[in-house]
């Protein structure tokens, strides 16, 4: 079956900038879709003179819904991390050799983003990215780790994002779902909470396989490959994080051989939180320095 990504894009609107060219591509985390950039990065970056577009991962947004083909009925799990790579590979390559491209990837889509990175340096991927920006991503070498510190230094809050995360308990409680992706309840205002708590809703299958997921990893970095040519990166954290934890972030950094840049007062959603100018200006601030 074809797969077909959603993509929503917006032009520059200012074309006086000097941006001419450049073109962003954000991929969004588990549970969420080109629409969480939708409202907040994507006005903001094409007010600071770029091309942007935000695509939904296969089984997210409007993108095909896998089928397992045994059964014929929807797959459990959307891809492995190399088929949603590929897909953003695929994209990317589509946009054409005349463009700089700086693919933005968030949380798993940060992981996703890596492993293109990996492709292009080292098995000739596409030539087009000139730089990356990794938001709260998860880490070269997964997410493992992490739960298990987050679970030394606050248990019950460990417990319940394994939880709300194996049971989909977080779909049902605004509450629950401000725990995991922003500061805590009342991060934000009750409509808010309300909109991006339906539109986790409409996620019916899972990004990856977790628990298959150590198989693929890590993913190639400049620190652990011996060769290739690794474009510029970004790496942005959140204070307020309750995935990515501070030793998560310098991992992804140390990888990419660069140092992290932690925004305070922002959850692990950085493009929807409250504050979520400050992490679409070092966006731009950082694309703007590496390509224009």
């Amino acid at each position: 079956k074809t797969i077909k990504l959603e993509i929503i894009s917006q032009k520059s609107a200012n074309d006086d900038a000097g941006r001419k060219g450049v073109q962003i591509v954000l991929v969004h985390g588990s549970y969420h879709g080109a629409w969480c950039w939708k409202d907040t990065f994507m006005p903001y970056l094409s007010a600071r003179g770029f091309d942007v577009c935000a695509l939904s991962l296969r089984g997210h947004g409007t993108s095909t819904v896998p089928v397992d083909e045994e059964t014929g009925e929807r797959a459990k799990v959307a891809g492995s991390l190399q088929t949603h790579a590929d897909d953003v590979r695929t994209f990317l390559e589509s946009l054409g050799d005349d463009k700089q491209v700086v693919v933005v990837g968030h949380s798993f889509g940060g992981l996703i983003v890596q492993q293109v990175l990996a492709d292009q340096s080292t098995n000739g991927g596409p030539s087009n990215v000139v730089g990356a920006v990794l938001a709260c991503s998860v880490p070269p070498s997964g997410n493992q780790a992490m739960v298990g510190r987050i679970f030394k230094a606050a248990p019950w809050l460990s417990v319940k994002i394994t939880y709300a995360m194996i049971t989909d308990a977080f779909k049902k409680d605004a509450n629950l779902m401000q725990d995991i992706f922003f500061r805590g309840p009342g991060s934000l205002p009750d409509t808010e909470s309300l909109r991006i708590l339906e539109r986790l809703q409409e996620v019916q299958i899972r990004m990856l396989d977790v628990a298959a997921l150590p198989n693929d990893l890590p993913v190639k970095t400049p620190k652990s490959a011996a060769s290739g040519n690794w474009p510029p990166v970004l790496v942005l954290g959140a204070e307020q994080d309750s995935i990515v934890d501070s030793d998560g972030l310098r991992e992804t950094a140390d990888a990419f051989c660069t140092a992290p840049l932690t925004l305070a007062g922002i959850g692990h959603d950085v493009m929807l939180d409250a504050g979520w100018e400050t992490a679409a200006e070092a966006t731009a601030d950082f694309i703007t320095k590496r390509t224009v």
